[in-house]
């Protein structure tokens, strides 16, 4: 069975947003001449491309410490943990969905989610803002009812 092909699974079978259950793959790739590392939620595929999940979400956290040739420094990164689980959160406070991608490079990282279509996501960013006093939130939504950015990422 292809994996890009839309699924008729009820949403209400969905596992919960911060399930620690969810297996995680990781690749690598470049990202304007530093790395990019990127990790997948393997069982997002299940859910890939199904019409109830057809908004993207994203998260980006510029780093407070840019590394312009490289990744986050690790105390940085033990930091964005914290924004991440603050995230997750957040979303799961108000929404359904699956979060699909980390996106890692020298200057941001970035957590993607695809959730239905009429959630408040002024709320959620609003929430996530004021919960995160370490970096910048930056929010933006895009209906994607393919999942291109997920299927850009993650090996077939």
């Amino acid at each position: 069975m292809g994996w890009f092909s839309r699924k008729s699974r009820a949403l209400d079978e969905l596992p919960r947003v911060s399930d620690s259950d969810q297996k995680w793959g990781v690749a690598k790739g470049d990202a304007g001449g530093g790395p990019l590392i990127v990790r997948f939620n393997q069982g997002a595929k299940d859910w890939c491309a199904h019409p109830g999940l057809s908004i993207k979400l994203g998260f980006a956290i510029p780093l407070r410490r840019p590394n312009e040739g490289g990744l986050p420094d690790p105390a940085e990164n033990e930091q964005l943990g914290g924004v991440e689980e603050t995230i997750l959160r957040e979303v799961e406070a108000r929404t359904i969905g699956v979060q699909a991608l980390v996106l890692t490079t020298g200057v941001m990282k970035e957590y993607v989610f695809y959730i239905p279509e009429g959630v408040d996501i002024r709320r959620i960013h609003e929430a996530v803002q004021i919960a995160v006093t370490t970096h910048e939130v930056q929010c933006m939504a895009v209906k994607e009812p393919t999942w291109e950015s997920y299927k850009t990422f993650v090996p077939a």
